[in-house]
């Protein structure tokens, strides 16, 4: 009799505990993450300061940023890097939500409920983090227009920081790797996130940046896992690929791809599942995606300058290439977005 009563007693519990957890997690219940899925996306943005000079298929940031914004909500991604989100207060009458580029996005993501944060939010490594005008440096972790963005819904900020890199062309911007250790909440897991853009004008600028990405995601890491997103402005086949695949691979975090270089097919596939992955990252605002993407032979994968790498330990479930596509016409479809698109994999941390 004691013993029927113990199980009876066991068993109201059990039952209790499965109906408060049912209730907790409804719409918007923070217990309702509890997926190991690590949903990560880099996306070029294109910088409102090409709004002067946009032509053909390309719109002004104000018109494209909705789309934006749709694409990034519609993913559901936990933490995303951006390039070419202008930090300069200049351009603030393109702009709606805040005074720079990033801080816009980041207000329209909020506006249409999203529960996004910066991982920083200073503009220039100055005493004055708004300005350059008589610079005093400190070091206040900013990354020009490479930005994290991560959803406080499912993610903590642990410690933040950036890396301006030696390399540089002369006369052209500096070039910065943004940095995080991120808590994916539902495991309690940290990961060292890093984004980057590096240096579109000279090859040999490029290479060392690459080399200097390495050597900080090195120092940086610990022993946490890694995640390394953003535009590399490399394609697979370009000469230097052959190269710096291999050794991002060698070094701990390969391509979630796993493409191999001046190859168009992956033969050893990484991602468990692709979506889109015959679509090239970046399409020039051009609305034809027949004219960036392998639409006649879909088992080889884009010719993608906008990358994810991922610990060589992290399972990868997905990729896809975020882009609103007519599947009869293979044209875009709506305003485009940017002259890149969004790139996202899933992940489960070790």
């Amino acid at each position: 009799m004691k013993l029927r009563m113990c199980r009876s007693a066991v068993a109201l519990a059990v039952a209790g505990a499965i109906t408060a957890t049912l209730a907790a997690t409804g719409p918007g219940s923070a217990v309702a993450a509890v997926s190991p899925d690590l949903r990560v996306g880099s996306f070029n943005i294109s910088g409102v300061s090409f709004d002067s000079s946009v032509s053909g298929e390309e719109q002004v940031w104000k018109v494209r940023r909705p789309k934006v914004v749709s694409q990034v909500l519609g993913q559901k991604l936990d933490v995303l890097g951006v390039q070419e989100a202008n930090v300069s207060a200049i351009y603030q009458d393109r702009l709606t939500y805040g005074e720079t580029q990033y801080a816009d996005l980041l207000g329209a993501l909020k506006a249409k409920g999203g529960t996004y944060a910066l991982t920083n939010t200073s503009s220039y490594n100055c005493v004055n983090p708004r300005s350059t005008y008589k610079c005093v440096y400190q070091d206040r972790g900013a990354a020009g227009s490479d930005r994290i963005l991560y959803n406080t819904s499912t993610t903590d900020l642990v410690r933040q920081g950036g890396v301006t890199y030696a390399a540089r062309t002369p006369g052209r911007p500096e070039r910065f790797l943004a940095w995080a250790v991120l808590r994916q909440k539902s495991t309690g897991k940290q990961y060292l996130f890093a984004n980057t853009h590096l240096d579109p004008y000279d090859v040999n600028v490029r290479q060392r940046q690459w080399d200097e990405l390495i050597s900080n995601v090195n120092r940086l890491k610990g022993g946490l896992p890694v995640v390394a997103v953003g535009d590399f402005n490399t394609s697979k086949f370009s000469v230097y690929a052959g190269t710096y695949l291999p050794r991002m691979r060698s070094n701990g975090y390969g391509d979630v791809l796993n493409q191999q270089a001046r190859q168009a097919k992956v033969t050893q596939p990484r991602a468990e599942a692709l979506r889109r992955g015959w679509v090239n990252s970046f399409g020039n605002f051009n609305r034809d995606v027949t004219q960036w993407g392998y639409a006649a032979d879909r088992t080889k994968v884009g010719n993608n300058i906008d990358w994810v790498f991922a610990s060589n330990n992290i399972r990868v479930k997905a990729w896809e290439t975020v882009v609103d596509v007519d599947p009869t016409t293979l044209r875009l479809r709506g305003v485009i977005p940017s002259d890149h698109a969004l790139v996202r994999s899933t992940l489960v941390l070790p």
